[in-house]
């Protein structure tokens, strides 16, 4: 790709799973990839894997959740560091950034909420988006409610979007399997 063209690398701080990926592993990772040459490195956490909790279930609390793992892993390289997970709000980001936490943040649910939120965040009021508040939370809930959300905003259909969270449950999952189904059709049982 040449020097002009940055690469960034995803890791996970823990996968959250008993005998995965620990936190000491994912800085054994960084020490490695700090003798790369990768331009950034974006810190997350937690896993899809059935059975493993949400990184909102975490002891990360109900802030940014990776964050105090970034400004480990700053001490041992230099490439700049993103936190990915957890930012509501613009002064948690401007906070995570101040502090030397971070080099910068990365938002998936509040862009997914207004994906004119960096613009919006260019102001100093904030403009912070507005979670919504479910009355249930089923597992997997929340999620699958992002994750047709992004379809929406995939299908230019943001403004129509208007699921509550069973329903959003119900079509992620239909779409799911309507997915796995096609995959076996291709690809037989394996």
């Amino acid at each position: 790709m040449g020097d002009a063209f940055p690469i960034g690398i995803k890791i996970n701080s823990t996968d959250q799973l008993e005998g995965a990926l620990t936190e000491e592993d994912a800085m054994e990772m960084i020490g490695i990839i700090d003798q790369t040459s990768i331009d950034l490195i974006d810190i997350s956490g937690g896993t899809y894997f059935p059975g493993a909790p949400a990184s909102l279930d975490s002891s990360s609390g109900s802030g940014p959740y990776f964050v105090s793992f970034a400004q480990r892993a700053k001490q041992i390289t230099t490439i700049p560091i993103m936190a990915t997970g957890g930012f509501k709000t613009r002064q948690q980001a401007v906070d995570a950034i101040a502090s030397g936490a971070v080099d910068m943040v990365s938002i998936g649910r509040g862009m997914a909420l207004n994906p004119n939120l960096a613009n919006d965040w260019l102001n100093i009021e904030g403009g912070d988006s507005k979670f919504p508040r479910f009355a249930t939370n089923p597992l997997g809930g929340v999620t699958a409610w992002y994750s047709m959300r992004l379809t929406a905003l995939a299908e230019d259909n943001e403004d129509a979007f208007d699921l509550d969270l069973e329903s959003a449950m119900s079509t992620y999952y239909a779409r799911d399997e309507a997915r796995c189904d096609e995959w076996r059709q291709v690809f037989g049982d394996v």
